[in-house]
This record gives structure tokens, sequence and C-alpha cells, in this order.
């Protein structure tokens, strides 16, 4: 018999609508139910195309017995982590606290009133070689202790929510805390945490860090770092020695464009095999960013093959992209990318396959050691014609079972698109990118503008219930800063646009100031305080994870739009808001990244062109040659070109010395 979820428009909730577990989804009347029946309340945290979410799904919530204990000892509550991300990051931030891993799914179990005493990430049915206590265990020691100890589990709760109370307040400073020596330490820190041979950040499992890459491109730029040979080219290793590994190794989709959730290895050859669009997002950013400085034509590639990928398999600019791809084809994981040695005779023929097989080597992770194309390096392909093998394999997929699409449109993660269609267009000198950034963003307006809640952050095509979703942090900062980089090149395409884009900017940045600022401390809360269904704490969160926090996004926010605008209301919420960052700075740079980039650019300074814009095609030319910086483009009303950097100007009297004063 369904449950409750049946008629959700999540793709993850309708998944579980069948089973005989009896979801209900987080509201008012699943606590209530829990205070009534007196029963600890159960929730789990997934996404559509999470593949332990749906290994654990088959494995216990499919199971008759197993859900049984679940309606008989819990009020069991399912998220998508996608409609709810203020829930997921508060009880993945609880889950740190019980020493436990971070992932998916994330399962919290809370007191009646949703406040966590313990949690966890997959469990198996059955005792396994990991260690890991099986579901069914799990499940009877919670409810026993619940019925036979309450007050521990009460103690333990109100400690947690105390501990999640006191980190909506880093250790701030004041403003003359904030000292620009803290980038030169973080970056001695970041690069002190880099891979020197396989690049990355961390041990497996390694997930691409494009935030921390933004950081090290951006405070390249600085003065410090060009006056610094040594520091430069520590930038440079850390930098170049991850983008290449990334973009060579099995964690790219070396037949269809885009990154891999993450590797599963050091040397990123074994991937997970979700595609998210969050990351590729943020990585074409990088990437086209990284090929602006260092010209090297992988970075292009890579470039031109995720947009490609994104715009054949997650939408278009005019109807919005989805979230995310099945790691799984017709219940396999990897299925759909992996090749074993039978198939690969049979496309390529015997002769070519064993070559190519013994030129990539297999993955022993899977069963039957299937083989995933990787770009090999020279000298490695001397024996074959790897590019025409590589065509045929791109055929023969194309006829297999593709993985399904979460078709769900979010605000937050369209926004990230937004940007990195701007960032492709400088770096690939092409137009053609920033014309469908253009119509990306006329649809978001048309999509996500509300008068009423002031965003609709979700959208399902073809679904027409009239619910409103809940709106974040996230959603207001990332969609403002993408129409900020948008503005402040779209002059380029069309003759006043940027004001267009400037004045929605800058109403939705009144309008988060309205819903999110904290007006007793510095920072933003991450869920709106005209929240239906609030979570049991009002969060703020300051660390970058998947994708940058909505607070360090909120200073780019805030630093653009003073020197867009120079309105001295956005530089002294640019000021405030940096307060809260100086002992992150200090103590944990690696984890808010974003933030660091943002204070840098701030630091080396926003310009405004004022330039002449007849030959509109030179100037982007002009600017692809260069490294990235943000600035902000204005036709020129006068006869001289200036440039004004944080409200001094410079007159330009040439084309020459324009680009060598905003470049040197």
């Amino acid at each position: 018999m369904p449950n409750q979820l049946l008629n959700e428009n999540s793709p993850y909730l309708r998944q579980h609508a069948n089973q005989s577990v009896d979801w209900m989804t987080w509201s008012l009347e699943a606590l209530q139910k829990a205070d009534r029946e007196n029963k600890p309340i159960l929730i789990s945290i997934g996404y559509a195309s999470c593949h332990w979410c749906q290994t654990m799904s088959r494995e216990n919530f499919s199971d008759s017995y197993v859900a049984s204990l679940m309606n008989r000892h819990f009020v069991c509550i399912l998220i998508d982590r996608d409609e709810r991300p203020d829930l997921d990051q508060t009880y993945m931030e609880a889950n740190r606290m019980f020493n436990q891993s971070a992932g998916w799914p994330l399962h919290a179990f809370c007191l009646p009133d949703g406040k966590p005493f313990w949690g966890g990430t997959f469990f198996p049915k059955e005792n396994t070689e990991d260690s890991i206590a099986p579901w069914p265990q799990v499940l009877m020691r919670i409810s026993e202790h619940y019925r036979k100890s309450p007050s521990d589990l009460i103690e333990n709760a109100n400690n947690v929510m105390g501990n999640l109370a006191h980190a909506n307040h880093p250790n701030r400073s004041n403003e003359e805390a904030w000292n620009s020596l803290l980038l030169v330490k973080a970056v001695q820190k970041i690069c002190n945490q880099h891979d020197s041979e396989y690049g990355g950040f961390t041990q497996a499992p390694k997930f691409p860090s494009p935030m921390k890459i933004d950081f090290l491109l951006a405070i390249s730029e600085s003065q410090f770092a060009r006056s610094n040979p040594t520091i430069q080219k520590q930038i440079s290793d850390c930098v170049q020695t991850s983008l290449v590994n990334m973009a060579s190794g099995g964690v790219f989709d070396q037949l269809g464009g885009g990154f891999f959730r993450y590797s599963m290895d050091r040397k990123w050859q074994v991937p997970h095999f979700e595609k998210m669009l969050s990351d590729n997002a943020l990585l074409i950013s990088t990437y086209a960013r990284a090929f602006r400085k260092y010209k090297e034509t992988l970075y292009q590639e890579v470039v031109i093959k995720s947009l490609n990928w994104m715009f054949r398999e997650m939408g278009n600019e005019n109807e919005g992209f989805g979230c995310s791809l099945d790691s799984e084809s017709e219940g396999v994981e990897g299925a759909y990318y992996l090749w074993n040695k039978r198939e690969l005779d049979l496309i390529l023929g015997p002769e070519s396959s064993a070559s190519l097989c013994d030129a990539l080597g297999t993955i022993d992770h899977f069963p039957d050691q299937p083989v995933l194309p990787r770009r090999l390096a020279k000298g490695e392909f001397d024996q074959i014609d790897y590019s025409a093998l590589i065509e045929k394999l791109i055929e023969a997929r194309a006829k297999r079972i593709p993985p399904k699409l979460d078709k769900k449109r979010s605000v937050s993660l369209n926004a990230l698109v937004l940007r990195s269609l701007v960032d492709a267009a400088l770096a690939l000198n092409d137009l053609s990118w920033l014309q469908k950034a253009f119509s990306l963003a006329s649809w978001m307006e048309n999509t996500f503008a509300n008068e009423e809640f002031g965003i609709q952050p979700i959208y399902y095509p073809g679904e027409d219930s009239g619910q409103n979703y809940e709106t974040f942090l996230d959603d207001f900062a990332f969609w403002t800063e993408s129409l900020l980089y948008l503005a402040s090149v779209s002059e380029l395409l069309e003759q006043g646009s940027s004001k267009r884009f400037l004045a929605l900017a800058e109403n939705l940045a009144t309008q988060t100031k309205k819903f999110f600022k904290d007006e007793k401390a510095p920072g933003y809360f991450f869920s709106s305080s005209s929240m239906q269904n609030p979570p049991p704490i009002r969060k703020k969160f300051w660390y970058d994870n998947a994708t940058p926090s909505g607070n360090s996004s909120l200073l780019r926010v805030f630093s653009l739009l003073s020197s867009f605008t120079q309105s001295r209301e956005w530089e002294l919420e640019y000021i405030e808001a940096r307060t809260a960052f100086p002992k992150l700075a200090l103590n944990s740079p690696e984890n808010i990244a974003c933030a660091l980039t943002a204070i840098t650019e701030e630091t080396v300074g926003i310009p405004v062109l004022e330039i002449s814009l007849n030959e509109k095609s030179k100037v982007l030319e002009k600017i692809s040659e260069y490294p990235h910086r943000p600035f902000f483009i204005k036709e020129n009303k006068s006869k001289t070109d200036q440039i004004k950097i944080k409200g001094k100007s410079v007159n330009i009297e040439n084309n020459a010395q324009l680009w060598k004063v905003l470049f040197n």
C-alpha cells in the first residue's frame, strides 16, 4: 500500500512511495505524531542519483521485516536533500559530532521534537566484513535505549543542540583583526596539504576541489604571489598537478565529458559514477580560469567537453538543467561507462581490444575487472590509434540505456551553470556561450522569481502541484552572484543589459538581508525567517562543501555590488561579513576557500572599466588572453576611457595602456 510519499514531486521520495515503511515528510504532522506516540524520529536523507541510498533502500527499506521494525519503533521521515538542504546540513553537522562519517544516505535518530541524539550513514542489512552494525540491530538497540534510558538520549540531544548553536558564531573578531597575512598563511597551509604526485588535497577517496583551486588562482594574481617566484611556482604546481591528473583519469568521462562525483583511489582512476550538476558547473569555471592563465589546451578541452555533456544530457538554456545523473544503469553501478573484454573484442576487434586493455589496465574494484577509458599520455598509445578507438566506443555507448536524470530544476544549481557559462565565454573567446547565459538568465527569472516568496527555488518539469518550496540562503546568494558575473560583461553582447541584470541582483541582495541576516551578529542564517516548517535549530554554515557556503558567496556578492554600484550600503555589508572570517582563515583555511577567493579579489581591487565598445569582439579577445580577474564593463559616456578601482579613476589613452593597468 502506498505511503505518504506517493504525491510528492521529488523522484527520490517517489522511489520510496510503495515501500512498507510508513514514510512521512518533514512536517508539523510528523513531529506531533512522534510526540503523541512517544516514539523517537528516524530521519533518512538522500537524493535520486545516490548509489548507496538506493542500495540501502533495496536491502533494508524494501524488506517487510525491516520495515515493520521501523514502523513499530520510530516515526520515519524521508527527506530529499535537494529540497531541504537545511535539514541535510544540520544533521550532517550533528553526525560529525557523533564521530560518524559524513555522506549519504544520512541517518539521524532524534527525539520527538527533531533534536538529534545519534546518527550514521549507510548500514547493511546483515553483518559484513566492514564491521558496520546491521540496520535491524541498530534499530533495536536504539529503540531499547530510548525505552529504558530516555534521559541519556535527551542529555545527548541537548548537548548536540548547544554545540550546533555555538557553531553559529565562530571566534569572531573586530574588523581590525583582518590582515592580508592571513591569505599568505592560507596559501601555505593549503599547498602543504596537496598531493604533489597526483594532485588533490586529501587522501582517497578524493573529491575535486574547485574552490581551493580558485583561491590559488586568485592569489596567484596578487602582488604577493607575483613578486615571489617560489610561492608562484608552488601555486602553479598545486593547481596544474591537480587539474591535469583529474582531467586525465577515470574521474573525468573521457568519452562523453563531465566529471564523476569523486575518485575512490589516490590516482583519480576509479570513480564513483554519479555526475552532479554542481560539481561540473564549478569545475567548468575553474578549468576556464586555469586555461586563461596557463593556456594549457587540456583545460580548454575539458571546458568544451563538459559544456557539451551538460547541454546534451542535463538540459539547455531555455529549459534549465537537472540536478544529477544516477550512478547506476539497469541497477548496476557504472554499467553505462565500463567495458568488459568481450564487449571490447566485438566493438574494436580482438587485436585493438587487447592493445587498449593493455594500455589502460583493468579496474579491480568492480566485478569482472572491467576497463574504463582514461587519457593516455604520449608514448602510451604508440601501438594503437587511440582516438579512433575512442570514437568507436562513443558510438557504441550511445546505444546503451543511460543513467536516470533527476530532472528537478534548482535555482542555486542553475545559478552555478550561469556563472560557468560566463567564465567559458571569456576563456574561449566565444560570445555564443554568453548568449546562452543570457537565455538561461531569462529562463531563470521567468521560472524562479516569485513576488510572494521572493524565489520559488525548485521547479519540476511537467509537474503542476502548486507546491511552494522553502527557500534558502544558497538560492539567493548563488543567483545574485551569477547575475553580477553576467552583468559585469553583458555589455559585450547587448547594450544596456548590465543595468537590467544589476537591478535584479541588487533586488535579490536586498531580499537576502530581509529574510536571512542575523541582526545581532555577523553572518547570515541558512534558513529564512519566514519558514513554515523550520529545522530544530536555525543554523549558519561557514564551510564550503560540495558547493561554496552561502556566507562565502555573499562576501563576493557584497564585494561586487560595492564595486559595481559604488554604494556605501554594500561596502558596509562586505566589511561586516568579513569580520566572521579571521579565526576561520587562521584555523581552517581549506574549508573556507571560496571566502578567501572573494577577500583576495577585493584586496587586489575590482575595477570598473568605462571604455569604448565599438569593437566588442576585440575587447573579448583581449580579455581571454589574460588571467581571470573580476571587473565591470560599462559603455564609455565620455571621450576618455578610464578605469575606476576603489573609487579612484585612471584615465586611459590607448588600449595597450588599458590592459597594462588592468592586468599588471
